[in-house]
């Protein structure tokens, strides 16, 4: 994925999305979604990215759905360019959130993503099964049980060229940093700075890259 040439969409693309989009409602569209969301010929794979580009706030060039991907709230979504979104991931997006994509990201399959407040910068890679919080109940007062109590929504940013490894967990509010590898199974509840390679639970650095 991180070496392939860019990928640029047709201009029938475009407008067949503009044109879902004044046409249908969202709930049609995502209705028509579910009907290639599970097909592997050429054209369920374009069907679906001209919907993402009718529902999502922008999507870029290239934009690569695999099968059985599950999403919420695509409309504060950005995709850059040549993003590929592995078969089975989840999209748990919020309707006042916001999502970053960036160029050439690589969302491994199964990954589940809590993207109310998230930037996945350009050129990372996220194997599979990665899981992705970004939020917390406040737990308080302690008379409550905890999920009546409010959700504290903790902005995850994870930086250039880092690489998430197989089944890892990020918790809300941590930042990875560019160039950064995290080791499969890691469980990330700080920052990681730059270069660092981490792994293990909780995750510690082992070294620098």
């Amino acid at each position: 994925h991180g070496t392939l040439s860019p990928i640029k969409d047709s201009t029938a693309e475009k407008s067949f999305a503009n044109h879902l989009r004044k046409t249908l409602t969202t709930e049609e569209i995502k209705a028509l979604f579910a009907r290639y969301s599970e097909g592997l010929s050429v054209y369920d794979f374009t069907m679906r990215r001209v919907i993402w580009k009718a529902l999502a706030k922008k999507v870029g060039n290239g934009l690569q759905i695999g099968t059985g991907v599950k999403f919420k709230h695509l409309e504060t979504f950005t995709f850059g360019n040549d993003v590929f979104i592995g078969d089975s991931v989840h999209l748990q997006g919020r309707y006042d959130g916001e999502a970053y994509f960036e160029d050439g990201c690589w969302i491994g399959p199964q990954s589940f993503i809590d993207a109310r407040c998230i930037k996945i910068s350009r050129k990372v890679g996220l194997g599979p099964g990665v899981k992705i919080l970004g939020s917390i109940h406040t737990g308080l007062p302690v008379e409550k049980p905890v999920i009546e109590t409010d959700l504290h929504i903790k902005k995850v940013i994870i930086g250039h060229g880092a690489d998430i490894g197989t089944g890892a967990i990020i918790l809300p509010g941590v930042r990875v940093g560019k160039n950064a590898i995290i080791g499969a199974g890691a469980l990330v509840n700080n920052d990681v700075k730059p270069y660092d390679v981490v792994a293990g639970v909780p995750a510690k650095t082992l070294r620098k890259r």
